[in-house]
């Protein structure tokens, strides 16, 4: 054939023809039009997806709409586009009726039938109150349920009525993949959403229109785009933003099809950097873009994430972030204290195979190590002027470091009290006693200013009994109080031991393998010789995770040990007679709930006890905004 020396053409016979079919089959895809004489609804119109939804209602025909939107029109856009449909002879209805009340929904459904039959409603409108289910409150879940919830209820009751229904032929719902497929810090969402999922499976079942779309993250215009700053590129619980041109498409089939809810989003494909982890600027910039920091060549690169404003919901995303595209798995702890140096290390490319065994190893063991302090008293800011210092005494675990960011907020110089090798280990009046001749190596002389924080305020407390004997203290400032020795003293009941309630303390027992049978009293375990057991478990952690020093290790455990001892056999040998000032987190565990709102204070304590709330759980609530807040309270304390 190629050399053309063949005669005639070559004819090639796919399939015998079928004389019997003389039509051609073309595939046509439906395209939903709006009815010019009826009017229609879009709850929440005036927002991003509102605008752009309402556009296309007008292109598929619609003349007359109602746009409702609590603030009504704010913006010169907004302005501009019902300035726009009107100018095209569309009736533009703006209404700020609250559709997540009665009065309010039958408000709006009044108006749209005055405007013309109600041929269909578009609810949009939407409330977000995030945060974790721990934090989250009844008020946040009544406002999130009310536009959405109580909405879509009000709604679908008003249209059910003969003369409405008859000309109804959308009622469409814009629900959230956070309610079938869950979302951290959106548990009030997704009910909301799941709840008008319900709605509309009624409303099918009794004949009626009704479609719930569950929707990804949306891009171009919306929530995201305006609370994220975010483009359209950006991975979001890893789905990308879904463009609006698509939303639209996708909108266009669900009005077509008869299932009560349907789901559309976009899926991101799979982040590589697993096996690619040359350099860790992705995970730095997925961590920025979470934190909102849109450069990050600003950032100090030894700043930990939660001096940077890392709040419990982003370290919720931070930490999926790690788990799902990077492999890296890590405490909400070691999350907070990351920089952006760490970071970079955690997904550099040059470890070896005996690098990566360790790092395999240091997973089965995780525990946190303070380092015990060299020194029994540190400055924790770097103020230095003429206003009265505050000593504030370490936790359980010795270490003031928990203590840095809330000095830094304050505008007096902060000393932190920690505890060392070298500190007495016989009784808690001895160690106060000696932090109470550190404070006098700064300040000679009182009235003093003292904190302490959970465990630190037994220590506190005892610190000043000792002083008020010669009235050199201003004020006691008490941080999360963990302890009961105090109740336990005064009233001889014994009502069991907090730090074996202490699900931290109990594990770290545990890891230190020393024995804590429920049924022997804590005070005869803590008073028999554990140097073995102690070198036995030191050694064992330090071979499972090598970057950990058995010597370091051995001096936790012991301080960590005595401490836990003094603070069982403390007896307190009078009662406060000045005033406490209590802080407490808003978020407590069972241990916390079961001593009430002022931990017993009042019981051992004849002055004035004030009670503080700050957000937070006992370690977060030191922390960012926290933080902040709790060194108003304190600079008021002293105010007053």
């Amino acid at each position: 054939m190629a050399q053309g020396k063949h005669i005639g053409k070559v004819v090639i016979q796919v399939r015998p023809e079928d004389e019997t079919k003389s039509v051609v089959k073309l595939v046509a895809h439906a395209r939903s039009m709006c009815d010019p004489r009826k009017s229609y609804v879009v709850t929440g119109g005036l927002g991003g997806f509102g605008l752009e939804l309402a556009h296309w209602l007008v292109e598929r025909g619609a003349r007359n709409l109602v746009l409702t939107s609590r603030r009504g029109i704010r913006t010169g856009y907004q302005a501009r586009r019902v300035k726009v449909w009107r100018e095209m002879g569309v009736k533009v209805l703006s209404l700020t009726d609250d559709v997540g009340t009665k009065e309010g929904a039958t408000c709006v459904v009044k108006k749209a039938c005055e405007l013309g039959p109600l041929g269909g409603i578009f609810h949009l409108a939407v409330v977000l109150k995030d945060g974790l289910f721990e934090n989250q409150t009844i008020e946040a879940f009544q406002a999130v349920s009310k536009p959405k919830y109580h909405g879509t209820m009000y709604l679908d009751q008003l249209t059910r009525a003969k003369d409405v229904v008859k000309d109804l032929h959308w009622f469409v719902v814009f629900s959230s993949v956070s309610s079938g497929r869950g979302n951290a810090g959106q548990a009030n969402y997704g009910f909301a959403n799941s709840a008008m999922e319900r709605i509309c499976e009624e409303r099918v079942k009794s004949g009626l229109p009704g479609v719930a779309i569950q929707w990804g993250a949306i891009g171009d215009v919306g929530l995201i785009q305006d609370t994220m700053g975010g483009s359209n590129e950006t991975v979001i619980g890893g789905t990308l933003p879904q463009r609006m041109s698509s939303c639209l498409a996708v909108l266009d089939r669900f009005l077509s099809q008869a299932h009560p809810v349907m789901s559309s989003y976009v899926l991101a494909s799979k982040i590589t950097s697993k096996g690619d982890k040359g350099s860790g600027s992705d995970l730095v910039g997925a961590v920025a873009h979470i934190l909102g920091v849109k450069d990050v060549s600003t950032i100090n690169p030894d700043t930990t994430l939660a001096d940077l404003g890392l709040d419990s919901l982003m370290g919720v995303e931070v930490r999926q972030t790690l788990e799902r595209d990077f492999d890296i798995q890590m405490s909400m702890k070691d999350v907070r204290l990351l920089t952006v140096n760490k970071m970079q290390e955690l997904t550099s490319g040059g470890s070896t195979k005996d690098a990566d065994k360790t790092a395999d190893k240091s997973k089965e063991v995780e525990i946190y190590i303070p380092e015990i302090g060299k020194h029994p008293l540190v400055h924790l800011n770097d103020v230095k002027n003429d206003q009265k210092p505050l000593f504030v005494i370490h936790n359980i675990n010795g270490t003031v470091e928990p203590l840095r960011t809330l000095a830094s907020n304050l505008t007096c110089p902060v000393f932190g009290l920690q505890y060392t090798v070298t500190s007495p280990k016989d009784s808690m009046q001895s160690l106060a006693a000696s932090y109470v001749k550190c404070i006098r190596d700064v300040v000679p002389q009182g009235p003093y200013r003292l904190a302490g924080y959970s465990f630190g305020a037994g220590v506190a407390i005892e610190m000043a009994l000792q002083l008020e004997k010669t009235n050199e203290v201003e004020s006691l400032i008490l941080l999360m109080v963990r302890t009961r020795m105090w109740r336990r003293a005064q009233f001889g009941t014994e009502t069991g031991s907090p730090w074996s309630k202490d699900p931290g303390n109990r594990r770290l027992s545990q890891r230190a393998s020393v024995p804590w049978p429920l049924s022997t009293p804590l005070l005869t375990r803590l008073r028999r010789p554990l140097t073995k057991q102690i070198q036995v478990t030191a050694g064992a952690i330090a071979e499972a995770n090598p970057m950990l020093n058995k010597e370091t290790i051995a001096a936790f455990i012991t301080c960590f040990m005595a401490l836990l001892r003094m603070g069982e056999e403390y007896k307190a040998a009078a009662r406060l007679r000045g005033n406490i000032h209590l802080i407490r987190a808003k978020t407590v565990d069972e241990m916390g709930k079961s001593l009430g709102d002022d931990f017993s204070l009042r019981e051992v304590c004849d002055g004035h006890v004030t009670l503080s709330w700050v957000d937070g759980d006992h370690e977060s609530f030191l922390q960012n905004e926290s933080a902040v807040e709790m060194a108003n309270l304190i600079t008021r304390t002293w105010s007053n």
